[in-house]
């Protein structure tokens, strides 16, 4: 055949100087149709060409290029030589899909050329595209391996490769971007999506001094349950040239690659992925994240890190050996920082919850002294338990993070500012010894472990440093801290009004407390502290020094020891050292603040404490010792070389006053005796005051508040009780009030009241089946009597009642009351059944029984208790019509089973305790009623007379040292109720009906102030009061009955009552059934 290939195809102007290709130009294949209005669709083909043009050899490799428009392959394919989609056109696209397998012989390319566009699309299960021989190339106009026939293009274009839904791409080699101003988009999707490589690089530029916009660009995701592998080749990410975003994401998703790996641009890792190479160089332009909970990275050698690699949201970095940092390499745990602006320390730009790291794997800092560790994060207790070694810093910006590891072998230093850097209000604990095994320079002094707390806290744990001697033989403590306040602050230019602390202990170098700044030995697991000072310490005008005490003379305690100390100044080579070692220098308005006490001693007789002690003497004085506690005096004693604290309970009896002496008799003149005067009378002593305040009630404001502080006076001074008499002592007056309401157990008085208030819905129900089965005013439509139409009415006979009647209600409340300013509100609702049977005993008589379950819940929000009581109800019930005057009455009983919460919280102390105890109320109640007919509407005013008596059993509760004991205890209120009841009858879709109303008013008696008589362990018992009842309330009733037929009726109701501290609102559902 000439000019053409096997088949019947021709081939169009196949021998212009193209060089060996077949061209599809403008969606033009070998010269068939001009143009597709649809995508081409191409069969089963293997291009193998026998050609005959001048210079053109037969049975070459053929080159597939499509240059506009778009393909589909939807059938296996077999192109042997390169594949080139986009070589100068936009908008050109090929799909390889319906399980299609295109293999190309020599190199693909999508995008070739800075005018061209290309995308290429591999879709569903068994979809496979495969470059044989070497690589793809994307967004590029390098190919290598090949004969490109854009090889001289100096710009690259736009490429595009989707791997989708199940589908297969494998090459030896797969570049991204590789010229200048090129841009390459990789997208791999889906469950059994896998793409496939000896090599993955992207970003390489063919002019390295191209400029920064003409650089290439590549964007690559891994996602949804997809694969990549690629080999000991490993892949190259560099944006040296240009942008690389690199992001593997989701559940599932894997990149394996088992040979080195090279990240200089964004590679994110998270939700769920999973990354694993087995060496990974992060380069300086590199930023390496990994987020999100079950992601996991894992390098099976080690990390060479010159760039960012950030370890947030619960993701796992596992590595084998070592993380090796250089230069200015950043290991941030949390959200990310900002560390551009030269010789500043890093600010954080977002803060997140952490990531781990295995604690086997080493973070060796070398020589840097410019790398750093970074904590920036929300966690409140993380924990790094890494090995460190080098020289380097640790910055914590936000969170409460624990640095555990071996720090023996690492230096806290940096070249720029401190070592060890705490702000952001973040607290760094650092456990164990810093810097000991660090050797010194025989021929310098050597270098100190910084520390720089300047917002938070910083707590060490042991060493911060080691005794070195210098060439001079002069010897040194290689740390030095400084607790930043308002004075380096300003002096620096920053912000006003932030802190630091240090605490702990251990051991530092020569330590300077700001103004505003705290000194404060111990933490949070061994509160009482014994810090060391080698060298100077100092308090600047103003600082804080925090001291915690004990029992048995402990309490937080400094000492600084005698050692020269650098003062910073090289003079003719030497270096100067002063003479302050051991020094302690205290500025003006200096502060001992007593933030503590021990649990197991007493106060009362006054305790001493040595809180300073300085070898090479004190110069200044604290100001003052501060407790902010209304129950303790504390005095300071301060000598040479140390500063006692004394603390005792203040003395509240006031001294009983001396009598006035009797005078003496008037003398008698000498010349004339007089009669000897009467004696002066004694005056009459004024009556004796009533009793002084106790310490703790001293305080106090309200009733229960100084019920309580008189039964906390009493506390025995040993064992628990003396435990929770010296929680209070630290306490401010406002402090202790509030103590003093969440220590009262009010909630238990409380109880008793909501038991008196929820036996009204016993009583409601009881009282309007009795209703009901007269037929009375408001009450419902009951079955048990006639109904005529009309004004008239008529009786019905004895004989004709049914023998008895069945009924049921179920009803639920929800109440409030306000507090009086010495009990709090308390909120309760009550929900439940009842049900009964009463049958006629008379024409004029009914008597029945009831029984039924409920269930209180109450809440005393502004004391954090709660409780909740479960009720079993029994009882009788009996009345009678005589013409219009009606007669209600019952007798009813309750077992109630009552369990109460409630939480003691103040500052220093937290107690949940809880109890549980049976109580049982009677309730008597009886009413009159007398029914006048207006029109079609009935009248009923009636009067209500109820008796409830609460017997409640004694109780310890449990769950800690504030619990309380209660003996039994009993509450009776009797309650009286006027009013005035309506009703009408009417039709109702052909039902009879009656519309029912009530209004009253309602007045409580007796003991509407519910007590409880309680005691703590070792005290003496006080009572306490509970919220009270309402005295006068509003009561209302609105309702409606429909009877279903001659056996039967249904009603709904609501009742509310409202007093001037209470609202209540009820709701009930009835059924009436006639035998």
């Amino acid at each position: 055949m000439f000019n053409g290939i096997r088949g019947d195809t021709m081939i169009k102007e196949f021998c212009k100087n193209y060089g060996n290709a077949i061209i599809v130009h403008r969606n033009i294949l070998a010269g068939v149709v001009p143009r597709f209005s649809k995508p081409l669709v191409l069969s089963s083909l293997t291009l193998t060409v026998v050609v005959s043009c001048s210079g053109v050899s037969l049975a070459q490799q053929v080159n597939y290029i499509l240059d506009s428009g778009s393909v589909e392959w939807t059938t296996n394919q077999v192109i042997t030589g390169d594949m080139i989609i986009g070589l100068n056109n936009k908008g050109v696209s090929a799909t390889i899909t319906n399980g299609a397998k295109v293999s190309v012989g020599s190199d693909a390319m999508i995008g070739s050329s800075d005018t061209s566009e290309g995308t290429v699309t591999v879709s569903g299960a068994g979809s496979e595209l495969t470059v044989v021989r070497t690589n793809a190339v994307l967004g590029n106009t390098l190919t290598i391996g090949g004969n490109c026939l854009s090889i001289n293009c100096p710009f690259g274009g736009v490429g595009t490769l989707n791997v989708l839904n199940g589908a297969k791409v494998d090459a030896r080699e797969i570049t991204l971007a590789s010229g200048v101003n090129s841009r390459g988009y990789l997208t791999v999707s889906g469950a059994g999506s896998i793409l496939s490589a000896d090599s993955f690089s992207a970003n390489s530029s063919l002019d390295a001094d191209a400029s920064l916009a003409s650089r290439p660009s590549s964007f690559l995701t891994v996602e949804n349950g997809a694969t990549v592998s690629t080999n000991s080749a490993g892949f190259n990410i560099s944006d040296t040239d240009g942008v690389a975003n690199m992001n593997i994401r989701g559940a599932g998703t894997n990149w394996i690659n088992s040979g080195n790996a090279y990240a200089n641009g964004a590679l994110t890792v998270s939700d769920g992925a999973t990354f694993q190479t087995k060496y990974l160089d992060i380069g300086s332009s590199g930023e390496v994240l990994s987020s999100g909970a079950n992601t996991t990275m894992t390098v099976t050698d080690k990390i060479d890190l010159d760039g960012r690699l950030v370890v947030a949201d619960g993701s796992k970095l596992n590595v084998a050996n070592t993380i090796k940092m250089t230069k200015d390499a950043f290991l941030i745990f949390g959200g990310r920082v900002d560390n551009t602006k030269l010789g500043a320390d890093p600010v954080a730009i977002d803060t997140r919850a952490a990531g781990s790291i295995n604690s086997e794997a080493v973070i060796d800092f070398g020589k840097t002294e410019t790398a750093r560790i970074v904590f920036n994060h929300t966690d409140s207790g993380y924990l790094l338990s890494n090995k460190l070694t080098g020289n380097g810093s640790i910055a914590s910006l936000a969170g409460n993070t624990t640095v555990s590891g071996d720090l023996t072998e690492f230096s806290a230093r940096d070249n720029v500012s401190g070592g060890v850097i705490v702000d952001g209000g973040s607290k760094l604990t650092i456990k164990g010894d810093l810097g000991t095994k660090v050797a010194p320079d025989s021929t310098t002094l050597p270098s100190s472990n910084q520390f720089w707390v300047k917002n938070g806290t910083l707590v060490i744990g042991g060493e911060t440093g080691s005794l070195v001697t210098n060439y001079m033989g002069t010897e040194f403590y290689t740390s030095s801290v400084q607790v930043w306040g308002d004075y380096i602050r300003d002096y620096r230019g920053l912000s006003k009004g932030v802190y630091g602390t240090l605490a702990g202990n251990g051991t530092v170098g020569t330590t300077f407390i700001d103004t505003g700044a705290t000194l404060s030995p111990g933490d949070s697991s061994n509160p009482i502290g014994s810090m060391v000072v080698r060298g100077q310490l100092s308090f600047n005008d103003g600082a804080n020094y925090a001291v915690d005490v004990a029992g048995n003379g402990q309490s937080d305690s400094v000492s600084v020891e005698t050692l020269k100390a650098a003062n910073g100044n090289i003079v003719d080579g030497v270096w100067q050292t002063s003479d302050s070692g051991g020094k302690t220098l205290i500025g003006q308005n200096v502060s001992v603040q007593i933030t503590a006490l021990d649990a197991e001693t007493s106060y009362q007789d006054g305790q001493t404490y040595t809180i300073l002690s300085s070898a090479g003497g004190i110069q200044g004085q604290f100001a003052q010792a501060v407790s902010k506690s209304a129950f303790l005096d504390v005095a300071l004693t301060q000598k040479t070389n140390e500063v006692d604290l004394t603390i005792a309970v203040k003395n509240t009896t006031t001294p009983t006053p001396t009598p006035e002496p009797t005078p003496e008799p008037t003398p008698t003149p000498t010349p004339e005796p007089t009669p000897t005067p009467e004696p002066t009378p004694t005056p009459t002593p004024e009556p004796t005051p009533n009793p002084s305040p106790g310490l703790f009630d001293s305080v106090a404001v309200t009733g229960n508040q100084r019920n309580v502080a008189r039964a906390l006076n009493t506390l025995q001074q040993s064992g628990q009780s003396l435990a929770l008499y010296n929680s209070l002592l630290p306490l401010s007056a406002e402090e202790a009030r509030h103590a003093f309401e969440a220590l009262s157990g009010e909630v238990h008085a409380s109880a008793l009241g909501t038991l008196v208030t929820s036996s009204t819905l016993l009583r409601n129900s009881v009282n309007d089946r009795m209703r009901a089965s007269f037929n009375t005013v408001g009450a419902r439509s009951a079955p048990v009597m006639a109904y005529a139409d009309g004004d008239t009415k008529f009786d019905t006979a004895y004989k004709d009642m049914p023998l008895f009647t069945a009924w049921g209600q179920g009803f639920g409340t929800w109440n409030s009351i306000d507090g009086n300013g010495n009990a709090a509100d308390l909120s309760s609702s009550t929900g439940g059944f009842v049900a009964g049977l009463d049958i006629p005993v008379s024409a004029d008589w009914r008597v029945g029984a009831v029984g039924g379950y409920s269930r209180s819940s109450f809440d005393a929000n502004d004391r954090s208790s709660f409780g909740h009581s479960d009720n079993y109800h029994l009882g009788m019930y009996a009345g009678a019509q005589y013409g219009e005057l009606s007669f209600r009455s019952g007798l009813t009983y309750t077992w109630h089973q009552v369990s109460t919460n409630r939480s003691v919280a103040f500052s220093g102390f937290n107690d949940h305790l809880k109890a549980d105890y049976d109580a049982g109320s009677f309730q008597a109640f009886g009413e009159l009623g007398y029914r006048i007919d207006v029109s079609t509407v009935a009248f009923e005013p009636f009067a209500n007379l109820t008796h409830v008596n609460v017997q409640r059993d004694g109780f310890n509760e449990r769950g800690g040292i504030s619990a309380l004991s209660s003996p039994s205890d009993s509450l009776d209120t009797t309650l009286t109720t006027l009013g005035l009841r309506a009703s009408s009858d009417f039709m109702l879709g052909g039902y009879i009906a009656k519309a029912r109303g009530m209004l009253g008013w309602q007045h409580a008696f007796g003991d509407t102030d519910p007590t409880s008589r309680l005691a703590f362990v070792g005290s003496q018992s006080y009572v306490v009061s509970g919220t009270p009842l309402t005295k006068d309330a509003a009561v209302v009733e609105l309702g409606i009955d429909v009877g279903l037929s001659d056996t039967a009726t249904i009603g709904i109701g609501y009742s509310g009552e409202f007093g001037s501290n209470e609202t209540s609102n009820s709701i009930n559902a009835k059924l009436d059934v006639r035998f």
